[in-house]
């Protein structure tokens, strides 16, 4: 029996003999092309090359990592469908076609795989002579296991020819499994894209021909084991033999178990190349993915809820080997998928119980069934639970009607079009340019020959001395100048291998073929160079401080700051993220010489190393070491030593994904600014605390002395004021005095032992105050302190209110104030004399 690692070693090994360079899988996250949100098939990262915009490269293979959401409801349903499968592809740009194509095809799966010619069969496109004539005359298939077929099943895009889209397209020819021709499991996919079709629904020669091949590894893995499912190859095998160590019984829902091991390897791979949980965008779909995950666990048996996490140590362990990225994300990984599942688990708490509620008031049950499954994620059986519940059913089939609507949407934005291959006018600029020299890690300034002027200010020479943005450094500045020329360089980037100088012509016409001195901007370069190094620096003390879960998931080196995006959840706490800000300066005391070479790639890894996948590496890198500190592979322009820094601050930290941190820092002179800025700011509150101190000693003591005032005045006032059925009525005016002196003048009455009413008015900066105070004896007769009050607050357009023994109101406008004695006292007394009338 063939393994699955065999059959990946046997494939690879295969078409590096036939002279193909063999590529490691790209990422799960496309770098460069915004038109996918995952790589979906094996010729995603060659696409240059079939569009013939790099010409360096003429045979290619891989086994790339694929990721196709458009049919998870079915995943674990059917044998063969997976979210996350990978994909054996040879690549031919421009060099061999048809011919090669087919005979290296079947040379490879009945030599090398040995399979039994009897019980395979192939497939053509119905207008494909050629492809008919070398499976017949050259491979010698009878022409009874030679099957035409239509443009929607042999045609790539599908039907093109009648329905589209424009651009590269070509026939397919496919090899079979199968006794019977017609019936069988397709192991080989051979796309001969030969033509360009035009508007007007015609198909022309394309100048350059390519080839793409695909073989679906797990499915081919299923043939040569004999099983009639990829689940039950031997990596599914020992993936469901570490689930069944999660589940309360011996589990048995097959296709339950099928979809875990489904969804948590294309989880496990897409946090790996850095598709964090959100609600958008790839994050959604990952979100999405792990919700799904978790119930279909649940329903398999699972004895603890939430524990699909447990299941990335399996995973890690089977294809670690081949893909170590996601053994160095483990711990990353571990965590965002439990921290998912609690928060799915919460949801399902709190959403669940409004779907209940919110389907009794709805008369559509299906629009409220996917509302809750693509909002919130819910599975549809946890919402078909729910609404058996309540005893109402949600018709499968108009839920479906909009899930397909969802899923058209889906595929629009992710399927291969013809935007996707249309000819990409600017890569076409430097068509027929060879790749810039690039001399900035040397010095600033050189002479250079003109090679090509792009509208609207754009040059191309054949070496630079600028460094053009990339691995997030911004490209430099500078001038280009000649006799009776100058322009103002604004900005550097790359193009393919060009380096094309953004300027503004400030003097004279440009000509090329001429050669002109490239000056960059030293003191801008100085501060970049300080950023970046200080960015690896930064990047070492994280991972030190916080943990080796800490991996780049993002930077920008400008002049004047540095930002850093890294993995980690939760807020740094301020103790460790000064200790990580120590640890960088500690760096920068030591004046560290850094160590700048260019290795194999397979020895910078060797030596620690860090890479940052998803990023594309030659097979030479250049790494730059900072002692036993930092070792990084980086193209960027660094300082020659630590202490060139000058100084290191952190300036602010923060979220910005669930996952994601950001820390802002800044270097040399704008650190030492910043630290002058928090000393003086520093010095400026000290100062204002103590005069903050002082004015609170000030008030304690006026405080005392207005207390002691209002004291003398309550006790001469309760003893002269007038008596209302035996009861006290006490007005008191306090200016000066606020809310708190009331209450303790109304606390100090109280202690008199005698029945009383108080009435206080204040005034207190641009506010009037007043309030009420009663006797407890009052109270239990029935007076209300805040029911005067709020009568009081209506006539004086205030507001207030409060307890029954005491209450106060108050306002900005301040009126007469023997309006407010005389309004008050006159509803106090009317209060009272209620309150003694129900007594009497």
């Amino acid at each position: 029996m063939i393994s699955t690692d065999e059959l990946r070693k046997r494939y690879l090994d295969f078409f590096k003999e036939k002279g193909h360079r063999v590529f490691e899988s790209d990422s799960l996250v496309p770098r460069d092309d915004p038109s996918l949100l995952f790589t979906g098939a094996g010729m995603n990262p060659f696409k240059p090359y079939f569009l013939g915009l790099k010409k360096d490269l003429r045979r290619a293979a891989s086994c790339q990592k694929c990721l196709r959401t458009s049919d998870l409801d079915r995943v674990g349903k059917t044998a063969y469908h997976h979210s996350f499968f990978e994909m054996l592809g040879n690549f031919s740009f421009g060099d061999y076609f048809k011919e090669e194509a087919i005979a290296w095809g079947w040379e490879f799966v009945t030599e090398r795989l040995r399979l039994p010619k009897e019980h395979l069969w192939v497939s053509v496109y119905e207008k494909d002579d050629e492809a008919y004539g070398i499976w017949k005359n050259k491979i010698k298939i009878p022409e009874t296991r030679i099957v035409r077929m239509g443009a929607v099943d042999n045609f790539w895009p599908s039907n093109a020819p009648a329905d589209g889209p424009n651009g590269p397209c070509g026939p397919c020819s496919e090899i079979y499994v199968g006794r019977v021709p017609g019936k069988g499991v397709e192991i080989w996919n051979l796309v001969f894209t030969q033509f360009d079709r035009r508007p007007d629904g015609s198909l022309r020669d394309l100048p350059q021909k390519n080839i793409d091949t695909g073989m679906g590894l797990e499915r081919t893995a299923a043939v040569l084991q004999g099983v009639a499912s990829n689940f039950d190859t031997d990596l599914f095998r020992k993936l469901r033999g570490e689930l069944k160590g999660l589940l309360s019984g011996p589990g048995g829902k097959t296709d339950e178990e099928n979809a875990v091991m489904d969804h948590v390897r294309a989880i496990v791979f897409s946090v790996a190349d850095g598709a964090l949980p959100s609600n958008a965008g790839r994050g959604y779909v990952v979100r999405k993915m792990i919700r799904l995950a978790s119930d279909h666990l649940q329903k398999a048996g699972a004895a603890v809820p939430g524990s699909l996490h447990r299941l990335v140590p399996a995973v890690t362990g089977l294809y670690g080997a081949v893909y170590p990225e996601i053994v160095s994300r483990q711990k990353l990984i571990t965590t965002v998928i439990e921290n998912e599942e609690r928060a799915f688990l919460e949801i399902a708490r709190i959403r669940v119980p409004e779907f209940k509620e919110l389907l009794t008031k709805t008369d559509n049950p299906a629009k409220l069934a996917f509302t809750f499954y693509d909002t919130y994620g819910l599975p549809f059986e946890l919402i078909e639970a729910a609404a058996a519940s309540q005893n109402i059913s949600i018709p499968r089939q108009a839920f479906e009607a909009f899930l397909n609507e969802q899923k058209t949407r889906s595929r629009q934005g992710s399927k291969i079009s013809s935007e996707i291959f249309s000819k990409n006018e600017a890569l076409s600029l430097t068509e027929g340019i060879p790749p810039t020299a690039f001399l900035g890690y040397e010095c600033l300034e050189t002479r250079a020959k003109l090679l090509k002027i792009i509208k609207g200010g754009i040059f191309i020479f054949d070496q630079t001395p600028f460094y053009a943005e990339a691995g997030g450094q911004v490209g430099d500045t500078g001038v280009i100048e000649a006799e009776g020329f100058e322009a103002r360089v604004t900005n550097t980037r790359w193009l393919d291998k060009a380096v094309l100088h953004e300027a503004a012509v400030e003097k004279g016409t440009p000509e090329i073929g001429r050669v002109y001195a490239l000056r960059v901007e030293g003191a801008r370069r100085a501060a970049i160079m300080k950023n970046h190094t200080a960015t690896h620096l930064l990047h070492s003390a994280l991972r030190k401080v916080l943990g080796d879960h800490v991996k780049q998931s993002g930077s920008l080196v400008a002049p004047d700051y540095l930002r850093f995006d890294f993995t980690h959840f939760g807020a740094v706490e301020p103790e460790k993220l000064a200790a990580v800000e120590e640890m960088v300066n500690e760096e920068v005391k030591k004046n560290t010489r850094l160590d700048k070479k260019v290795v194999s790639k397979a020895e910078a890894l060797k030596e620690g190393a860090i890479a940052f996948f998803g990023e594309k590496y030659g097979d030479d890198v250049r790494v730059v070491s900072v002692g036993d500190f930092s070792k990084e592979l980086c193209g960027g322009t660094h300082l020659n030593s630590t202490g060139e820094i000058g100084l290191f601050k952190i300036v602010s930290e923060g979220s910005i994904q669930a996952g994601v941190r950001r820390i802002e820092a800044v270097t040399g002179e704008a650190a030492s600014r910043r630290v002058e800025e928090s000393r003086v700011e520093l010095e400026r509150w000290m100062t204002l605390k103590k005069s903050e101190e002082r004015v609170g000693i000030l008030k304690n003591k006026l405080t005392g002395l207005l207390s002691q005032k209002m004291k003398e005045a309550a006790d001469g006032l309760l003893e002269k004021a007038p008596s209302v059925g035996g009861v006290r009525l006490v007005c008191l005016e306090t200016p000066r005095a606020d809310a708190e002196l009331l209450k303790a003048a109304a606390e100090y009455l109280k202690g008199k032992k005698a029945e009383f009413v108080a009435l206080f008015q204040a005034d207190f900066e641009d506010k009037f105050t007043y309030a009420v105070a009663a006797s407890e004896g009052i109270v239990k007769k029935g007076f209300h302190s805040g029911a005067a009050v709020k009568e009081i607050s209506q006539g004086l357009g205030g507001s207030g209110g409060g307890r029954a023994d005491f209450a106060f109101g108050g306002g900005k406008e301040l009126p007469d104030r023997t309006k407010v004695l005389t309004l008050g006292r006159r509803i106090v007394e009317a209060h009272l004399k209620a309150a003694l009338g129900k007594n009497l």
